[in-house]
């Protein structure tokens, strides 16, 4: 993985840690007040998106400098998001789900699920050739360039493309 992907990586898992945090302070301190318990659990899941939200946007600007070549991964990005901001929605309401008739809150937010499951689909299926070149640029194993211009596993003896010896490292 490139490094300067991991710093928005990184600032969204201490956010969310914290904000587990706050959720863990809040059962203990105010277990026993049980209207407060919801309003904390919407509050904590809309801090959840907010999370998300921003971490879409610092990975978003970090990729387009790291991977310029596949635009398409930023779009998979915000529909990943797009769709856990869905579920934490999804699971933030829950509780109100009976206030609406006939499951209506589940349809909707069924609904809502569907539209970035199927750009992500739709975006997936349209660049499945560049995928596996995608997953081998963000491997931590380093790469030795041969002399054709191929770069190639450091593990590697022979050139993966034309298979001429490649130089041991010491």
């Amino acid at each position: 993985m490139k490094k300067e992907l991991l710093k928005p990586m990184i600032n969204a898992i201490f956010a969310l840690f914290l904000i587990i945090l706050v959720k863990i302070v809040a059962m203990v301190m105010l277990k026993k007040v049980s209207d407060v318990n919801t309003l904390i659990d919407i509050a904590l899941s809309l801090a959840v998106v907010i999370v998300l939200l921003t971490f879409m946007q610092e990975f978003n600007k970090q990729l387009e400098t790291s991977s310029p070549e596949f635009p398409q991964l930023r779009q998979v990005v915000s529909w990943l998001i797009f769709l856990f901001i869905v579920l934490t929605l999804y699971g933030a309401f829950n509780p109100f789900s009976g206030d609406l008739p006939y499951g209506i809150y589940f349809i909707i937010f069924f609904i809502l699920a569907l539209v970035p499951v199927y750009f992500l689909w739709k975006i997936l299926y349209k660049n499945a050739d560049k995928i596996s070149s995608l997953i081998e640029s963000f491997s931590f194993e380093e790469k030795t360039r041969c002399s054709c211009g191929m770069e190639n596993p450091e593990s590697a003896k022979f050139c993966n493309s034309c298979g001429l010896p490649l130089k041991e490292k010491k």
